[in-house]
């Protein structure tokens, strides 16, 4: 594939290499990495005492959750803070003693999957269909001999999707009973939608072991001049093009409100408006770059495209887009629907 692709494809792909693997933190990031070395605190604290004098809270695993919408950006923050952390030595890879493995949440999501994923994480070779009771009982085996103290489960929200009682309750408690073995507790990280914490909040006795961060949706005005380093920093700083849009108190309204204030999904509509802008040898980052950006990503007609309408853009609903798989190809759509009855209040009025 490499031989046959155009010396131009091959150039935009060379400038997007630094700039997709580029990170702009900010100070939730701060807030993740100080309860990621709370929860190791924990752990050290437990581990550095006698197990037969180990009692209460040094008897037992505790829990961190991070929460928030799709697109808020939790998995990539995560998966940074793991491979940035000195205790994480060797994170992402089998053969290394990292006591951390991560493992995404099946979907529908039983417990027998869930206890499969976790195998296979560990790298014990997962060849047939297990029973759930095999295969967790593998799972408490397999954890002490690859020394896994830490298990990150993102997506964790496919449990309670099921809306099957029995097996939530399953998970629920079996979650509860790895971070009370009392030969091995283990520590969780548990990322995914809001509904992460509803789910553990049913248990008492889970909740009280557990600390939360919740990635918060970005609001304006207040976000505004962050939202305007975020376009700096990826279409000048890491793109190497002129930025003259972030100016533009409109278009950073647009950009806020076209990802929904969800940072992740922000990210991601600047990075691909770079890479339009490379395509077309566009010296600058333009707000073209976005309209045509925002249509490839929803499959919206122009009149519901953010980024394109003269006005009422704020009357576009975009709260659903980023939440389905569903493009919203008719014209019809409902971010139509609530224009038209946006209007229909002012005239009201």
């Amino acid at each position: 594939m490499r031989r046959i692709r155009s010396r131009q494809r091959a150039e935009v792909s060379g400038a997007m290499t630094p700039l997709l693997s580029a990170y702009f933190g900010t100070e939730r990031d701060k807030t993740l990495d100080e309860e990621l070395s709370l929860l190791i605190d924990a752990f050290l604290e437990a581990d550095s005492v006698q197990d037969s004098r180990r009692v209460g809270r040094l008897h037992e695993g505790r829990a961190l959750t991070v929460t928030g919408a799709s697109g808020a950006g939790k998995s990539r923050a995560l998966e940074r803070l793991f491979i940035k952390r000195e205790e994480f030595l060797g994170y992402g890879s089998k053969e290394s003693d990292c006591p951390l493995i991560s493992v995404t949440a099946p979907s529908p999501c039983t417990l027998r999957l869930l206890g499969e994923s976790i195998l296979k994480a560990i790298g014990y070779p997962v060849t047939r269909k297990l029973d759930e009771n095999v295969a967790w009982d593998l799972v408490h085996q397999n954890l002490p001999l690859r020394g896994i103290r830490f298990i990150h489960i993102d997506e964790l929200q496919h449990v309670a999707q099921s809306r099957n009682k029995v097996e939530i309750g399953k998970v629920q408690d079996t979650l509860k009973a790895l971070m009370q073995d009392k030969d091995w507790p283990v520590w969780l990280i548990l990322s995914g939608l809001p509904s992460v914490a509803t789910f553990l909040a049913k248990d008492p006795q889970v909740w009280r072991r557990t600390r939360h961060v919740v990635f918060r949706d970005l609001e304006m005005p207040g976000d505004g001049p962050m939202i305007r380093k975020l376009v700096e920093f990826y279409g000048k700083d890491k793109g190497g093009r002129t930025v003259e849009i972030t100016e533009d108190a409109d278009f950073i309204g647009r950009l806020h409100h076209a990802a929904s204030g969800r940072f992740g999904v922000m990210v991601e509509l600047i990075q691909d408006s770079v890479r339009q802008a490379l395509h077309l040898r566009d010296t600058s980052l333009l707000v073209d770059h976005f309209v045509a950006v925002f249509a490839a990503r929803t499959g919206c007609v122009r009149e519901d495209n953010v980024f394109a309408v003269p006005t009422d853009w704020d009357l576009i609903d975009t709260s659903c887009i980023w939440d389905t798989d569903a493009p919203l190809l008719e014209k019809e759509s409902q971010s139509g629907k609530a224009k038209a009855k946006g209007k229909q209040k002012g005239e009201r009025k």
